[in-house]
């Protein structure tokens, strides 16, 4: 009997606990009350014909009324991460972790099989052609040999520039704060644009990065870009699983380049994920995204 009536009493002061933390979040414009909403776009690219999804994740308190306009995090393979990147910043935003901001999740047409989104993000993520990756990656998803290509993200990063911001500029109140997020293949896009495109994205989350691509262009590029350049504006923070391989080698490795070479401007944080593989690092990297990338300081 003594035992029920401490579990109710433990249960009372829980109850005023969380009311009282209610009440506070109220005050401070956090709390439970509105959710984030949640809105499906499909934008077919006149550059290259492809279908893209959009996935889009607005601030609790947006209005299309207001004066405000909010920074934006584009994350690649949509139909995968913008579940997770969805739930995660309600939960962020229940006490005001981050910033307010506009998610939008890209991604391909594909419901009962992923073939269309390992072909479209193998041509889409790549800085270069692959001819070796591509018939492994053929294989793997189980499509004829010499039917999958790559190196087209120079197009992709132009579909961006023409097609994709200024029609989420054109539906939503974006301001000119961008961020650009991908994992593997997207993670070597999310580098890409950290060193070709600062004049379009603001914040890089480079989590767990196929840098191994084109045997470790994107190292070679660095050093090269980095002899050329001492300015390298914006936030970046690079990831990856503890139980990934080689993959902790190369990331370390750029992310130890990076740092050498001192780029003012740069605002560069890591995480190497203990016991995490390349597959299942995929939610704390993306909170960690959230949270690096856009956390405020309490």
């Amino acid at each position: 009997m003594k035992n029920l009536t401490l579990k109710r009493t433990s249960l009372l002061w829980g109850i005023c606990l969380m009311l009282n933390a209610i009440v506070a979040a109220g005050q401070s414009e956090t709390g439970f009350d509105p959710i984030n909403q949640k809105l499906e776009h499909i934008l077919k690219s006149k550059i290259n014909g492809t279908t893209y999804h959009l996935f889009v994740s607005l601030p609790k308190n947006y209005s299309p009324t207001d004066n405000l306009h909010y920074p934006v995090l584009y994350f690649l393979d949509g139909n995968l991460t913008f579940p997770i990147a969805h739930s995660a910043r309600t939960v962020l935003d229940l006490f005001g972790d981050i910033e307010q901001i506009i998610i939008v999740g890209i991604d391909y047409s594909w419901e009962r099989s992923m073939k269309p989104m390992f072909i479209n993000r193998t041509i889409d993520f790549t800085p270069s052609p692959d001819p070796i990756r591509e018939r492994s990656f053929a294989g793997m998803i189980g499509i004829p040999a010499g039917s999958l290509t790559s190196g087209g993200a120079s197009v992709f990063l132009k579909i961006f520039k023409t097609e994709i911001i200024p029609f989420m500029n054109g539906q939503y109140k974006c301001s000119d704060d961008r961020g650009i997020a991908g994992h593997s293949l997207g993670g070597l896009f999310a580098g890409y644009c950290l060193l070709s495109a600062t004049d379009l994205f603001d914040r890089f989350g480079i989590n767990s990065p196929s840098f191994w691509w084109n045997n470790d262009e994107m190292l070679k590029t660095e050093k090269s870009f980095s002899i050329k350049n001492k300015m390298l504006p914006g936030r970046a923070f690079v990831s990856v699983g503890s139980l990934e391989g080689g993959g902790v080698i190369i990331m370390t490795a750029f992310a130890d380049s990076l740092k050498s070479h001192n780029y003012k401007g740069l605002n560069l944080s890591t995480q190497i994920f203990e016991g995490e593989t390349h597959t299942s690092v995929m939610p704390a990297c993306i909170s960690r995204t959230l949270t690096a990338l856009y956390g405020l300081k309490k």
